[in-house]
């Protein structure tokens, strides 16, 4: 089944944890009310079948997309890290990706090109830098610009990396496919640009973003040493800096070899921007092209941060008080995750939808619960910003990922850290929604970490990704709830969805949220549709 949405205007909508209580370790008390349906397209998420070359399985790379070839730079090949006291068990060496992959889309080949000095013409810490997780990247036309990354250095030194990376996708996608020049004729490293501090480019889970003719890191950290778990641990001397900024810098789009620019940086970076692994959305906001922070970890409690951070068409960062009444307070999918943005010139709203990943309320079963392990979602969320009047809410559209299990009948979760390949033009600062007037692929969904459980009772197994899933939009809200296509969702399809209550198969259409389990949260769905049908 892929389910579809009923609509906030034409139709009464229910609210799902209406101020509900949070611990005292996240930024707020209270969460906003999320709401069941009240969005103005629908979504569906449907695995690839993919035949071909086995993809890899990768998550927390660089990534660029030429034609119908997908560039993979860095990331990490096993699922999330340990936990322990040891840094080698926790990140081992052999777990980083020390190859440059190419997924041919068309012919569904894979090739791969391990990184050693003999071909490559770089320095042994070109090279491990190459090989870090969680940089921060984007693709400009034909370039892809990557800064940061976590990784080990060419003394064996766990390290956040220092350097700005621009590579020429052709020459590079060129190189893993065997031609005889080196690689380092297709890539430039650059140190932090004139007048920036040294560690400008030092950052890690952080989101980078193009805005106009300007590049903007957007938050993240700078973590040096190994990593262990301090909260049962002793100290092993690494240190955690969060930027708390947006650092803005351009490139020569006709000079690419020339040091990047810099154009300034958040200069009283605020506590309440100490925030990494979140998502960051280009948005409209009230002085133009801008971008929104959504969620992040960590407060200083080790809690989740539930207001949203607006970035203005300048770089600066503003957070409406959590106490003022309509504030947005997020619980829902707040980890880095599948994501993209779009904005309608019509209604004057930013959409900004998120796949899955890891929140402090998640459904199970069903049911909307709170658990401060921050546990895994396959749903999809959408919050609406609507910037001339500021605006806010959050969605649930009733689209998640396809259920699947392992052997043992273990529910897989999806979205953490994933890739999202753009189909349509990227030209724009988001994608029109106004443009979309039938079904349309807008993207593929590709790699991440994956979890064979949900981690409410128990931590489950990770494990890095291979699924390609691809994302259709289509305009309307839909009428899900009309389960015998008469046009009104009444006591007939009331009783239909009681006849169906419990466990059920996939494309169960009573199953809305496709959880596998048709229960209050589609009862729920169910009663926010009841009357006529909107149009289309």
């Amino acid at each position: 089944m892929h389910p579809t949405l009923a609509s906030a205007i034409a139709l009464p909508i229910i609210l799902l944890g209406v101020q509900t209580s949070a611990t005292a370790q996240n930024q707020t008390e209270s969460l906003s009310p999320l709401v069941t349906g009240g969005v103005p397209f629908r979504v569906e998420v449907e695995l690839v079948d993919w035949i071909g070359d086995d993809l890899p399985a990768i998550h927390s790379a660089a990534h660029a997309m030429l034609g119908q070839r997908l560039l993979l730079v860095g990331g990490k090949t096993t699922g999330l890290h340990n936990f322990t006291c040891d840094p080698d068990v926790n990140w081992p060496a052999a777990d980083f990706n020390h190859s440059l992959m190419v997924v041919d889309f068309k012919t569904r080949e894979t090739f791969t090109r391990p990184l050693t000095k003999r071909d490559t013409g770089l320095t042994p810490n070109q090279m491990a830098s190459l090989a870090s997780t969680n940089p921060l990247s984007t693709q400009v036309d034909d370039r892809l610009v990557s800064l940061g990354g976590y990784g080990i250095d060419e003394n064996g030194d766990y390290v956040t990396f220092s350097t700005l990376r621009v590579f020429d996708v052709e020459g590079v996608i060129g190189w893993v496919l065997g031609d005889r020049t080196a690689l380092a004729d297709h890539i430039r490293f650059h140190e932090a640009p004139k007048d920036a501090s040294s560690d400008f480019f030092t950052i890690c889970g952080g989101v980078l973003i193009k805005n106009g003719d300007e590049l903007w890191s957007c938050l993240g950290h700078d973590f040096q040493g190994g990593y262990v778990d301090l909260n049962v641990c002793p100290s092993i001397g690494t240190t955690q800096v969060y930027t708390k900024s947006i650092r803005r810098f351009a490139l020569d789009a006709t000079q690419p070899g020339t040091p990047p620019i810099y154009l300034g940086e958040t200069t009283s970076p605020p506590a309440w921007a100490r925030r990494r692994d979140l998502n960051v959305f280009p948005a409209t906001v009230p002085s133009g092209d801008g971008a929104v922070a959504l969620g992040g970890v960590f407060t200083p409690e080790e809690g989740i941060w539930t207001a949203p951070i607006v970035i203005d068409s300048e770089g600066a960062m503003s957070m409406r008080d959590p106490e003022t009444p309509g504030t947005l307070l997020q619980g829902f999918n707040v980890y880095e995750s599948g994501a993209f943005s779009l904005w309608s010139e019509s209604r004057r709203e930013n959409w900004f939808v998120a796949f899955g990943g890891l929140g402090y309320q998640v459904l199970a079963e069903g049911k909307l619960v709170e658990n401060p392990t921050i546990p895994y979602s396959n749903e999809v969320l959408a919050v609406r910003y609507a910037p001339d009047s500021d605006s806010w809410s959050q969605h649930l559209t009733g689209a998640s990922f396809p259920m699947d299990t392992d052997e043992n009948g273990n529910v897989w979760f999806n979205g953490i850290e994933t890739f999202t390949i753009p189909l349509i033009d990227e030209t724009r600062h988001q994608i029109d929604l106004d443009a979309i007037t039938e079904a349309t692929s807008v993207a593929y969904l590709y790699g991440g970490i994956i979890a064979n459980g949900q981690g409410i009772v128990t931590f489950p197994d990770t494990f890095a990704s291979n699924q390609l899933f691809e994302v259709v939009l289509t305009p309307g809200p839909g009428c899900p709830a009309d389960l015998n296509d008469d046009g009104v969702v009444n006591s007939a399809d009331l009783a239909d969805l009681l006849l169906a209550w419990g466990r059920v198969p996939d494309e169960t259409p009573a199953d809305f949220n496709a959880d596998g389990v048709v229960s209050s949260a589609d009862l729920g769905w169910l009663i926010g549709a009841w009357g006529v049908c909107p149009g289309p």
